[in-house]
């Protein structure tokens, strides 16, 4: 088993901090429980979660932008090319995300689109946790919702 450091759960100074998501951690791996009124909210939590497993807990400010455009037939799919974009970023851009404003069209064919805030990754700014390798399909469970819900392991 992998060991995320520091120890979950994550604390932020003395404050009592309530999130939306959790990270659980998985044989070799890590998931993600995120929530949110709907899925543009529990994609952002998913994608916070994201970066506070590579950082250790941390979250970068608003520095630079990316925008995203993504479909697919299914949202289970839409999901795993979504986080697997972010894990491009990270590795081709040092890219991190602390915030996202996301648009949705559910249909046919399902849009993702809009744009993720964040900033250039410095371990000795913002820590250094595990890296991610790639989304499993293993749990992987949607709820459209409201409220929505995203359960998602991690391959680290």
């Amino acid at each position: 088993m992998v060991q995320i450091h520091p120890p979950l759960p994550f604390n932020i100074g003395n404050s009592t901090v309530f999130k939306l998501r959790k990270i659980f951690e998985h044989t070799a791996d890590a998931g993600i429980i995120a929530e949110g009124s709907n899925l543009s909210e529990a994609f952002n939590e998913a994608s916070l979660a994201f970066t506070e497993i590579i950082t250790g807990g941390h979250l970068p400010d608003s520095k630079s932008d990316f925008k995203v455009a993504l479909k697919s037939n299914s949202l289970d799919t839409l999901l795993v090319n979504y986080l697997s974009h972010l894990i491009f970023l990270f590795d081709t851009e040092n890219f991190l995300v602390s915030k996202t404003d996301l648009i949705f069209e559910i249909g046919k064919e399902n849009r993702l689109s809009g744009k993720l805030e964040g900033d250039i990754y410095d371990e000795k700014e913002h820590g250094y946790g595990v890296g991610i390798k790639a989304i499993s399909y293993h749990m992987l469970e949607i709820i459209e919702g409201p409220p929505a819900k995203i359960v998602v392991v991690l391959d680290l």
